[in-house]
């Protein structure tokens, strides 16, 4: 039996009820009869909320009906008396009538309620759905920059595990302060944020380049209540920016490297010809050591002039699929005697093995590069953590050095020709291992902390994957 026929069931039993005792009890203690007749009230009144007008109708007409014959059987005739009796049943209709009346209205006003709130909860997700879509971040702040509301692309880039409201917009940021200054500008002088760049989020490991617009948010009076603020992850953006400019000077070096390299080369292997003769000749010791200098010092030149060459002409790759774990095995144990002798400890880690398509020679002379520019970073010695591993998309090998590290300013510079901070380095080695990894279609990451070490990342596109899938392997540690 469900809700409706209980109640059903009990309105008919208590109207039922009622009119057996008014039949039972005598005329005589009247007052009774009037404590029953007005608990005919309680099954009109529940009948209303129960079953609306017409229940509440149809209740108080059964109760007239059954009521009404008791008073011509106690009063034996129609007078004043019965009259009155009879009026007052008539509140029965009235209170029926209302009360049915007040429900059906509170009911129809509850059910558009429900439909507007149906509406807008619609509207909501809809409107939420929208938001979610859109590619960028979309935060809604009041005019104390508290966030009010944000979608899902808003969220990732804040860094946000759930949706926190009142929290501040500007403390997801490493420069708070100066985008807190600057919301706080436009909001007053009611206009809009010009784009601003900022180059990291606090609750973020890496570099991630955000620029922020934003938009005044006003209320139905027209007056500004907050602002919308678009956050743009332009990190790839910048990354490629920096790759063309590399590229373009990488372009004008080489040209002008190839251009001079011969032109160098050429005298320099007359001096070296014309000091060794004169070497066999002379019989002076200081004179011969200053020959020996002399040609110490050519072999260094060609040495950088090759390097020129090599970095100048244009690369001939002979691609095949390859194992990266044992490519790196190869470069590990090429480079292992050096860092043995620069008391460095390699240690070499993969998640899994990878087969791509790549030139392995080429890729082995920009590993060696990397290695050995790690191992020169760490004067003193150290260790060396070489990690093969996946991410997305792309196979990462990361090589973790304990040298000196590198300052934030100079990060940016270190795969440019010519730029180095070794006594005795040409600058094109790492220039070179990037050029490398960019014409395999792959790129590289650095993260260095002063006095603490650097952090280098290669990424190269998964083609032809494979592999033997161990789960972790050290090797050459010392």
């Amino acid at each position: 039996m469900n809700r409706k026929e209980k109640y059903k069931w009990f309105i008919i039993l208590s109207v039922a009820g009622i009119t057996f005792l008014h039949y039972v009890t005598g005329s005589s203690i009247w007052g009774f009869h009037d404590f029953y007749r007005r608990l005919y009230y309680i099954p009109i009144i529940l009948a209303a909320f129960q079953f609306g007008l017409k229940g509440a109708m149809l209740t108080a007409l059964s109760v007239i009906v059954l009521y009404a014959p008791h008073l011509l059987i106690y009063f034996g005739r129609i007078n004043i008396e019965v009259i009155n009796q009879m009026l007052e049943a008539s509140m029965f209709i009235i209170i029926g009538m209302i009360t049915g009346a007040l429900v059906e209205s509170e009911s129809k006003v509850r059910r558009l309620l429900e439909i507007q709130i149906t509406k807008l909860t619609d509207l909501e997700n809809y409107t939420q759905n929208i938001l979610d879509s859109i590619l960028n971040g979309v935060v809604a702040i009041d005019r104390e920059m508290k966030i009010s509301s944000v979608n899902r692309e808003g969220a990732n880039l804040l860094h946000m595990e759930d949706h926190r409201d009142g929290t501040y917009i500007y403390d997801y940021f490493e420069d708070g302060e100066d985008i807190k200054e600057l919301i706080h500008k436009a909001i007053i002088q009611e206009r809009n944020v010009s784009p601003y760049e900022t180059t990291s989020l606090k609750e973020h490991h890496g570099k991630q380049m955000i620029r922020i617009h934003g938009y005044p948010l006003r209320n139905i009076l027209n007056r500004v209540a907050g602002m919308v603020i678009i956050l743009e992850d332009i990190t790839e953006l910048k990354r490629l920016e920096a790759q063309i400019r590399r590229v373009d000077k990488l372009s004008a070096v080489g040209e002008l490297a190839s251009g001079i390299a011969h032109e160098i080369r050429n005298p320099l292997g007359i001096i070296k010809t014309i000091s060794q003769t004169i070497n066999k000749e002379i019989e002076d010791e200081d004179i011969k050591e200053g020959l020996e200098i002399i040609e110490i010092e050519i072999h260094r030149a060609n040495k950088v002039i090759q390097e020129l060459l090599d970095f100048a002409k244009p690369s001939v790759f002979n691609y095949k699929t390859q194992s990266i774990d044992q490519l790196l095995g190869d470069v590990i144990r090429i480079t292992y005697k050096y860092a043995e002798q620069h008391k460095v400890n390699i240690h070499y880690k993969k998640d899994e093995d990878f087969s791509i398509f790549l030139d392995a020679d080429k890729l082995k002379q920009a590993l060696v590069n990397v290695i050995l520019n790690a191992i020169q970073a760490m004067s003193d010695g150290g260790n060396l953590f070489v990690h093969l591993h996946g991410k997305d998309h792309w196979v990462r090998i990361s090589f973790i050095d304990e040298g000196k590290g590198i300052e934030q300013e100079r990060i940016e510079k270190v795969f440019e020709p010519f730029y180095t901070t070794k006594e005795k380095g040409t600058g094109l080695g790492l220039a070179i291992a990037h050029r490398i990894i960019e014409e395999h279609k792959g790129y590289m990451e650095i993260e260095s902390e002063v006095g603490t070490g650097t952090k280098l990342d290669i990424f190269l596109p998964r083609q032809a994957e494979g592999g033997h899938g161990d789960d972790e392997k050290n090797t050459h540690s010392r």
